[in-house]
């Protein structure tokens, strides 16, 4: 090696070297808000736009986000970079040559690899490839993917599942969804409907699940759910705050209030989220067992309710296989309501270099594998 450079002073003179930053374009739509979001290659927020979701109007919905993020809407509805705390430093004029890839975060079963929606409960698409109508619209490669598996990509690469190969993801929030990385690499399944987690039976002719069915985790241990056990019992907790919270009208009580009652001390509100807690570990115990993950993630509103429910869960997941095998822990998300976004800008930058199953990306942070 040759002699190290020094100034006048006798320091070692540092070069830096730049180089252009590719950033991939993130879009999370749910049934209330479309957000879309610039994303650099460590996961780190350049720029974000976000506005309603117009529920009939579902693609219209995300290529409005889109505008807005990349400046084809006008000066007036640009956005400003926010202070999320993961947003880079980069410059909100980062965005003005467009995003080098697209990636849709959709609540819905999306096919795989088509991208192509195959059932959404909550939104009119208008047409169900999505990816070919922005693709039109933004000239670039465009991918599709479920909401749940998006979000457990980016906290395996990004999150609280990194230097994780093996990481297993709930999201829970009005209903429960999934995502499950093995070895590095999203598993999407046969059709691409893997992760749909929250409609596994644990009950016969139990609570009726919005997907038709009876004694889905989704109807035992969800936000829903945990409204509706509250709302079944509180005439029996007149000592409980719940009726307070929620103006003394039964119906108005939710799986939010209740958490809210359990943290200000409320008993009633504690023990209804143990029950949706036990039911939590029960379903986990067997995707445990399908899944042998080294790490359980927990995203979504229902994380934060945390030791309420994540405590009865780990207590249950233990009685069920801790004498047979250790226990992976249980860990609550960190990219909070970005993840879904981050994750599917994170997936269409492996589009654009040749990953299409979702491998790691070398020099991409995240998982240990081949690091």
């Amino acid at each position: 090696m040759g002699a190290v450079k020094r100034d006048l002073a006798g320091n070692p003179i540092r070069r830096f070297y730049t180089r252009r930053v590719m950033l991939t374009a993130g879009v999370d739509i749910g049934g209330t808000k479309v957000f879309a979001v610039l994303v650099d290659e460590d996961g780190s927020i350049c720029q974000r736009a976000s506005h309603p979701t117009d529920p009939e109007a579902g693609t219209a919905s995300i290529v409005l986000a889109l505008d807005q993020l990349i400046g084809r809407a006008g000066p007036d509805d640009r956005p400003s970079t926010g202070s999320d705390p993961r947003s880079s430093s980069a410059s909100s004029s980062a965005s003005s040559s467009g995003p080098g890839a697209i990636g849709i975060a959709a609540a819905a079963y999306v096919a795989y690899p088509s991208g192509r929606i195959g059932f959404a409960p909550n939104l009119i698409y208008g047409q169900t490839d999505v990816a070919e109508a922005v693709r039109r619209r933004f000239q670039v490669d465009v991918i599709v993917e479920n909401d749940a598996n998006a979000a457990a990509w980016a906290e395996q690469r990004y999150g609280a599942g990194r230097g994780s190969d093996d990481t297993l993801m709930l999201t829970i929030g009005t209903g429960i969804g999934g995502g499950v990385v093995v070895r590095g690499e999203l598993f999407r399944g046969h059709l691409g409907f893997a992760g749909e987690f929250g409609h596994m039976t644990l009950v016969d002719g139990g609570p009726l699940c919005a997907c038709g069915e009876r004694g889905c985790l989704e109807a035992l241990a969800s936000g829903n759910a945990i409204g509706r056990m509250a709302r079944e019992g509180i005439a029996g907790a007149p000592d409980s705050i719940l009726m307070e919270l929620a103006g003394d009208e039964p119906s108005r009580i939710t799986g939010a209030l209740v958490s809210e009652a359990a943290h200000a001390g409320d008993e009633f509100a504690a023990e209804v989220l143990q029950r949706a807690g036990r039911w939590l570990g029960t379903g986990l115990a067997t995707l445990v067992n399908a899944f042998d993950p080294s790490v359980i993630v927990i995203g979504g509103s229902g994380a934060a309710a945390g030791w309420f429910l994540l405590e009865p869960a780990r207590l249950e997941l233990d009685r069920r296989l801790g004498r047979r095998r250790p226990i992976p822990p249980i860990v609550t998300a960190v990219l909070g309501n970005d993840a879904g976004a981050i994750g599917a800008a994170s997936l269409a930058r492996l589009r654009v270099a040749g990953h299409e199953t979702g491998s790691p990306l070398s020099g991409e942070g995240g998982g240990s594998r081949g690091e």
